[in-house]
Formats: C-alpha cells, structure tokens, sequence
C-alpha cells in the first residue's frame, strides 16, 4: 500500500513538474492550464443545455450537444485531476477523449448534410477503435505508453474529422460558401492543433520545447464551438463579418464582466463563498443589461468601418422600414422601396409586384432594369405557392438543391422539373432573391432584388432585413386597400344619394314635359292650316314625336341608373340554362331576322344547373343577344321595303362576313384566388358570338364602365349592369374580341352546389371538362 501511495505521489510530482504556466495561483493552487480546463468546462456545458433547450431540434442538435457533453467531461476531468491526487479523474477524461473523434465527425458529416455517418468506413473505424481502447485507459492508464498511444489515437482522429470539410469546400460552387467553409476548415484545425500543444506535457514525451507551448488550445476550441453552435442552431454558414463581429461583442464584453469582478473584490475585500455567489449574480445582470446594446453598437462599428457597402445596405433597409410604415399610397410605397434600394449601391436589379385585382396574377408596379410586365397565378402557381409558402427563394440555393437532387438516384422526375420551373421564373425575372409580401398567409405580392456583380449578392441577415422589409410592407399594402375601400365606399354611397335625388329631380319634369307634348299631339294644336305639311320632316308633329322619343329614351336611361345603383336582392335557384336560353330566343330572333342576321343556337341539354336568378339572367341574354345583332354592321329592314318577303338567307348574302349570331352553351373549369390560393370550379359557360368588326383594344378595359358607350343612342348602362347581376350570382362575364373579326361574350355561372377545389389538389395541367370546347377561354381547364 505505502508503494501506491508513494507511486501516485510521484506521479503527481513529475506532472507538476511539466505544467505549463506561471506557476501556482490562488488558493487551491491551479495552473493556468487547469483553470482554462474550469472555464472551457462551464462553457461547454452551457453550449450543451443551450443546444437541448432550443425548440426546434434535430439530430444535428444532439450531435453537438454529445461531442460539447464530452469535452465539458474532458475538461472538468482535467481540472479534478490537478486539484486531487485520484488518477480515476484521468481515466475518466480519457475514456470521453475517446469518443469525441467519432461523435465530432458525426456532427460534421450532419452538418453537410449527409443523413447516414454510419454508413461511413471512417467513422466505423473511429468507433471500433475507441471502444477497442476504453479497456486499455481503464486497466494499464498508469503506463506512460498507453497514455500517448490514447492521446495519439484521440488527435488523429481530430485531424481526420476536418476532412469532409476539406473535401467539400472544394465543390462549393458559391465562393462566399467555399470561404466560409475554409473559414471553418482552418479554426478546426487551429482548435486541435493547440489543444494538442496543451496536452502535450501530459503524454511524457521528450520534445521538452512543446512543454513550454501557451496554454492557448481551450481558449480557441470554446470559440470555436461557440461559433459551430452559432451555425447549427442559425443552420448556415455563417460569414467573416458575422464571425468577427460576434468575436468582437464577446471580447468588451468580457472585459466589462472582468471590471466588474475586479472592482468587487478591491471593494469588499472578501473571497468568502457567499461573495463569489454575490459576485456571480451581479455579473449576471451587468451581462443581460449590456450585452444586446453593446452588441449592436459594436456590430454597427464593425460594419461602417470594414464593410462600408454592407453598411450602407443595411443603413437603407433600416430607413426603409421606418419610412414604409407612414405610407397609405401604394404609388408611393413602390417609389419609397425602388429609391432605398436604389440608393444602397447594392442593387442593380429589382422590382415589386402586387396581386391583381381578381387575384389571378401579380403586376409589376416599379422596377430598376427590366422584368417582366406580369405573372400568370395560373401558369406560375408552383412558384408563387413556393414563394408564400418559403417567404423567400435564393436562386443559387435552388440551384444547389437541383444539383444535388439530379445526382440523387431517389431523384424523382417531377420533383426536378418543379425545381427547374422554379428556377426559370426566378431567372426572368433577373433576380438572386425573391421575397414574398405576404398578408394573412396570403400572397399580395413580390419583392425581387438582385446584384449582377456577385453570384451570391446578398448575406442571410441581409435577407432577413428584406424579409422583415417585405412584412412591414403587406401591412401597408392591407392598410391601402383598406383606405381605398373606405374612400369608394364613401363616394359610392354619396354617388348613391346623388343619384337617386337626380333621378327624382329629373323624372317630374320629364313627366310634365311629356304629358304637356301628348295632349298638343291628341288635341292637334298644329293643323295644316298653320302652313305645315303632315308629311313634312319639319313639322310641328314630327318635332312633338322626337320630343316624346327623347323622353321616353331620357326615362329609359334613368330607370336603368336606378336600376343600377340599387342594391342587390336576388334569390338564386337552381336553374337550366340551356332551357333558359331557348326560351329567351323568340325575343331576339324577332329582331335578327328584321335585321337580316342569322342565328345559330349549340346548346347542350345535359348540362348541370347552375345557380341563377333566372329574371335577372334573361335581361342579361337578352342583352347581350341585342348588343351582338348590332354589332354585327347589319340594318334593320323597313316593313315597306321591296326586300322584306325575302328569305333571310338571300337577304343577308352569304359567305364568312355575312351577319350572323352564336349562341353556345357548355361546361368549363375556371380558377379563382381565395385567400391567397388558388382554387378551380365547374362553371356553366353561355357563350355569345357575332362575326361584326369588333371592339377596339382601348375601348375593352372600359366597356363594363357606366355610362361607357360606342354606339350613337346607347346608355351606357347595359353591360354595367348585366356585369354587376352575373357578379352577383358568383359569376364573371369575359370579353375576346378582335378587330375585324368579332366578338364573344361569355357569362360564366357557377354549378349549383359545386365545391371549389383547390388548385393544388388537381393534376396540372387541369383536365378538359366536358362540353363543347371554347377556342377563346382564356382560362380554359
């Protein structure tokens, strides 16, 4: 027993001997290298509760939280070792050191994202030999040569876990990656290479040069995994500014921590217990109260004098979002945002676009350079749900990702060509980052920036600011449309009032003028003694006629604003509307005929019914049935004309010009947006079409306007209102038409209880649906 004793003693001697330091501090007599032991200890173990505290965890995160679980064992193993004389603490630390090769190259190799590190021979051979060697440290530590060959065996295995990283730093095609990944490649090695310095005076070698290294090795690995922990719960990698800038927050801030501990104990003068728990809980909250604003000062520093254009970059983002925030216009809210952006020198391409009106499609409402007008919610929809769905699309991380799904056997083919749509829409619209301004988890627009100067323009934190950008800027675009709602309700309802007051105001005279016209006409005032002719044009008769005609037309015209402007009380019902149809035709056909046009009726019996008010729907057929007989160039034809027992067929002439009206009636699938989504319905389709010289391009964004007329005695108020009832009844009325060749009318009403089904849900592209084919449907399934 006394040889033990006497053993360990001198064991313990020819390791104090070789401590590297300055010598015995404080009371317990540490070395420099057991209190950095203490300290990369507590650190350690404070990464590891942090990483198993976060909400979000993956296997990644309790990878690093066993590789930090065991250097806090290495570590507080070393410390225990040099404050008593057990040599169990030191077979405890080396048998941790063992497994820390194996579960190191397990973080990295998750870390780069491959799933099975098992699967790895490296890895396997990293595991077989450190529980191979746990039976060695336990039964012959004492020997000198089975503690170098462990430590040997534990450094090498460090060494060999930095090469994936080396490996895959040479196929990064981002050049900010690949940096960023040499960054991480040469702290690694730094890491290990000076903890290796550290131990050296532990395996009793004879290179008595190394013995006298800095003790510098647990330093750089706590800043080290600190950064390693940065990235994994961030997960990316993060680039040299970051790096420095979070090194430089923690460097005054420990300064500020070591005053205060320095002022403390000058103050008081005690090294009680009780003090140090004192001392340990006013470092606390000097620690919570000063290290967010320090850290943001000291970052903003970093970056005005370094990093000027990120500065600037991030100086303009940061005024933007202040700025966008007392913006109602959106006219000025897409100058406000291309004037910032434009101003960062950062930019040399970007445009905004937001939801159309009918929500099936984004518009571009301001750009810097080129980018396309529009975007189709129907065409685009995988990006445009990828995008609301993301918040935001990198391209070069699309890029990445199709790369590596085409060198995937488990690649599937429909997957790669969603990712290359999605990556060629990106393209056109000459963007490196697409941010989606989304409001209520629906999209209501898109903000695309890019810097054609750079491959990888812009950092993750600086994409962070243009999403935050993007979010203050859905509210704003929610707050306008809100105003402008208000506004037009409030001109609608002051319209409303005015009209209806007009109306009144109008029609009393126009009763009295009319009446007054009709008993001259009755009593004949106007006799051919009064030197008219009865059938002079000039007559007093026939100006009593044009008279009453006009007021009857000035009546007509006021009814049908009322008409208009009265709120919808309809009750839709189930309805045929090829029956429907049929029984409207008499009405029109009278007039077709007198007018020499002729009528073909394609109506299909076995469609489903639709929901409609069928009053209503008849003024609405019956209308634009009477708008295409006229459209169609043709005359109506007096009762006394030589051609009036004509057959219709010889009165209107023949060949493709010859006047002629199409009614058509099937089944089709529309899209609609609903909350930020697209969904498709079955819609019954009555489609009206004349061969006349159709409608201008100028005149189609204004024909559904009140009051907007092309004809010499129209209203105005035909279509507006015929529009408004189709709206009414869940439908929509589209207009094709072209110059020279005619138009089509198509009114589209809704299956009675059709469900919408979501866009998503459906096979791309859509399914015919049954019925005759629409060869104008803009829309078309």
């Amino acid at each position: 027993m006394r040889s033990v004793f006497l053993r360990a003693a001198a064991d313990a001697q020819h390791r104090g001997m070789l401590r590297a330091g300055v010598g015995l501090v404080g009371g317990f007599g540490m070395s420099i290298l057991s209190q950095s032991a203490l300290i990369a200890a507590i650190i350690t173990f404070a990464l590891t509760v942090r990483m198993l505290i976060q909400e979000r965890r993956t296997w990644l995160f309790y990878a690093f939280a066993v590789l930090s679980g065991l250097l806090t064992i290495w570590n507080a193993a070393q410390f225990m070792s040099d404050l008593t004389s057990w040599h169990g603490w030191d077979r405890i630390g080396t048998v941790a050191a063992l497994f820390i090769p194996v579960s190191a190259l397990t973080l990295f190799q998750l870390f780069l994202d491959e799933q099975e590190p098992r699967r790895d021979p490296l890895w396997r051979a990293m595991a077989v030999g450190a529980v191979a060697l746990t039976p060695f440290v336990i039964g012959l530590w004492s020997r000198p040569w089975v503690r170098t060959v462990v430590f040997i065996c534990v450094f090498l295995g460090l060494y060999l876990c930095v090469v994936p990283f080396w490996k895959r730093q040479s196929t990064m095609q981002s050049s900010s990656d690949e940096a960023r990944l040499k960054y991480l490649v040469g702290g690694g090695l730094l890491s290990i290479t000076f903890a290796f310095l550290d131990f050296v005076p532990r395996l009793d070698l004879w290179w008595e040069g190394l013995n006298n290294a800095p003790a510098l090795g647990n330093v750089i690995l706590v800043i080290f995994m600190f950064f390693l922990s940065e990235m994994i719960i961030q997960y990316r990698l993060m680039s040299l500014s970051e790096l420095f800038g979070k090194l430089m927050v923690l460097v005054p801030m420990a300064f500020v921590l070591a005053i205060v501990y320095v002022l403390l104990s000058l103050l008081s003068g005690e090294t009680s217990p009780w003090f140090l728990v004192n001392t340990t809980i006013v470092m606390a909250f000097v620690l919570v109260i000063l290290y967010e604003p320090m850290k943001v000062q000291v970052e903003e520093r970093i970056n005005r004098f370094l990093f000027r254009e990120r500065y600037e970059f991030a100086h303009q983002l940061a005024l933007l979002r202040r700025e966008i925030a007392n913006v109602v216009e959106l006219d000025e809210l897409t100058n406000l945002v291309m004037q910032r952006l434009e101003n960062s020198l950062r930019v040399t391409q970007a445009s905004l676009y937001l939801l159309e009106d009918d929500a099936l499609g984004v518009r571009r409402v301001g750009s810097i350079g080129e980018a396309p007008d529009r975007l189709d919610a129907v065409t685009e929809r995988v990006f445009l749900e990828r995008a609301r769905e993301r918040r935001f699309l990198v391209l070069r991380d699309l890029e990445d990702d199709l790369d590596e799904e085409r060198k995937s056997n488990s690649g599937e083919q429909a997957n790669i060509e969603r990712m290359e749509q999605l990556i060629q829409t990106i393209k056109s619209l000459r963007a490196a980052v697409v941010i989606a301004i989304v409001s209520n988890d629906r999209l209501v627009g898109l903000l695309n920036v890019n810097d054609e100067r750079l491959r990888d323009p812009y950092a993750p934190e600086e994409i962070r600011s243009l999403v935050q950008i993007a979010s203050q800027a859905a509210i704003s675009i929610e707050n306008s449309q809100a105003v402008a709602s208000l506004r037009e309700k409030d001109r609608l309802a002051a319209i409303g009032e005015m009209a209806a007051g007009l109306a009144h105001e109008i029609r009393n005279p126009l009763g009295a003028i009319k009446g007054a016209v009709q008993f001259l006409s009755i009593s004949g005032s106007f006799t051919p003694d009064d030197g008219f002719d009865d059938e002079d044009d000039e007559s007093p008769e026939a100006f009593l006629d044009i008279i009453i005609e006009e007021t009857n037309r000035l009546n007509k015209v006021v009814s049908q604003f009322l008409d208009y402007a009265r709120p919808y009380r309809g009750d839709p019902e189930q309805c045929d509307i090829s029956r429907l149809v049929e029984r409207v035709e008499p009405l029109f056909r009278t007039q077709a005929e007198a007018w020499g046009v002729a009528v073909e009726m394609n109506l299909v019996g076995s469609l489903p019914e639709a929901s409609a008010d069928p009053e209503q729907l008849k003024q609405v057929i019956l209308n634009l049935a009477l708008n295409a007989i006229q459209a169609t160039g043709a005359q109506p034809l007096e009762p006394d004309s030589p051609h009036a027992d004509e057959p219709l067929e010889q009165r209107r002439g023949s060949g493709p010009r010859a006047p002629a009206l199409t009614f058509t009636t099937g089944l089709t699938r529309r899209v609609h947006n609903t909350g930020g989504r697209l969904f498709a319905r079955d819609m019954i389709e009555i489609e009206i079409t004349d061969n006349g010289k159709g409608i201008p391009a100028e005149d189609q964004a204004n024909i559904f306007i009140p009051f907007f007329t092309t004809k010499q005695k129209g209203t105005g108020l035909g279509l507006a209102i015929s529009q408004r009832i189709i709206e009414n009844l869940g439908g929509r009325i589209e207009l094709d038409s072209q110059v020279g060749q005619g138009t089509t009318f198509r009114v589209l009403l809704p299956v009675w209880d059709s469900a919408a089904r979501s866009l998503s849900d459906l096979p791309s592209p859509l399914p015919a649906a049954p019925g005759p084919p629409s060869p104008q449907a803009t829309d078309a399934a």
